[in-house]
């Protein structure tokens, strides 16, 4: 997508610079803070809720046609079934075996709970007095180069690679333990007061001890729309995974933002994205933020 956290919740930061490339087609300064506070929600595979909060932080560096960034979230969660990355994973954490046990067994009626769609929900055991925890989340870094910019009859294409850091616990659910590595392709095209996104991917998961996470591929497709005299603009997205998990249904979700350019090139953004597949959260909200170094 072009933006520079490609980060867990980070989607979510994404879909922030989306707003924001519509708005200014780049900020000046070569070194720039960016940030989210989100919350999201949902069942994902499970017959329990889990509730996530998300503070990130991260710097982006540019310099001519070459962006390099990197951004470390902060993580609250209700449950430990939740892995955070590229994508949230409803993996189980430390109950993966048992996740993959249950998913694979759907056919045969494991489980005792129906989820999404009619489907058999992945029951899991609450340990006693588990309540919200707290942790470092692993860091997220990535680099793009623009081949070509937005001009005449040629779109802005940009290659991406990123890559998830382990670094947290995946015991407590935050972490895989494992890297994960992808690169892609992102374009962006104006049309009149509008710009078109596109983003196609390809990621490697790292593996927990006990569920094999499959390589996924990633898209996304946007459209943002610059409002009166240019300060705000509007962006609605799709975007989604192909199988990440043998048994469950891929994660997909569509979106909508409002952000803010101000005078000073600084910009905030106001994200909602609603999950419509049964491994996505249900529903997402984020406020993200670019500052000027």
């Amino acid at each position: 997508m072009g933006d520079s956290s490609g980060a867990v919740v980070c989607r979510l930061a994404v879909v922030a610079g989306f707003c924001v490339a519509v708005a200014a087609p780049a900020i000046a300064q070569s070194v720039v803070y960016t940030g989210a506070v989100s919350v999201s929600s949902g069942d994902y595979i499970f017959a329990e809720r889990t509730t996530g909060v998300f503070i990130v932080n991260g710097l982006e560096f540019a310099v001519g046609p070459v962006r390099v960034s990197g951004t470390v979230p902060v993580i609250t969660q209700s449950t430990p079934w939740v892995t955070y990355g590229s994508v949230p994973v409803p993996s189980g954490g430390a109950l993966g075996g048992e996740v993959a046990r249950q998913v694979g067994s759907r056919g045969r009626g494991a489980g005792t709970s129906t989820g999404p769609e009619g489907r058999t929900a992945v029951v899991l055991p609450v340990a006693e007095g588990v309540a919200y925890t707290t942790s470092v989340g692993d860091p997220l870094v990535g680099a793009n180069v623009e081949l070509t910019s937005d001009g005449g009859s040629w779109p802005s294409l940009r290659v991406n690679t990123s890559a998830k850091v382990p670094l947290a616990d995946p015991d407590d659910g935050f972490g895989t333990g494992a890297w994960d590595y992808g690169a892609g392709l992102s374009l962006a095209k104006r049309v009149r007061r509008g710009t078109l996104f596109a983003e196609i991917g390809y990621m490697r998961f790292g593996d927990l001890p006990e569920l094999t996470l499959k390589d996924a591929a990633n898209y996304s497709v946007a459209y943002g729309q610059v409002l009166g005299a240019g300060r705000w603009s509007v962006l609605t997205s799709f975007s989604g995974w192909s199988t990440i998990i043998d048994g469950a249904d891929p994660p997909s979700m569509v979106g909508v933002g409002l952000a803010r350019v101000f005078e000073s090139g600084h910009s905030v953004s106001l994200n909602a994205n609603v999950g419509v597949s049964e491994t996505a959260p249900d529903v997402s909200l984020a406020l993200g933020w670019r500052i000027g170094l």
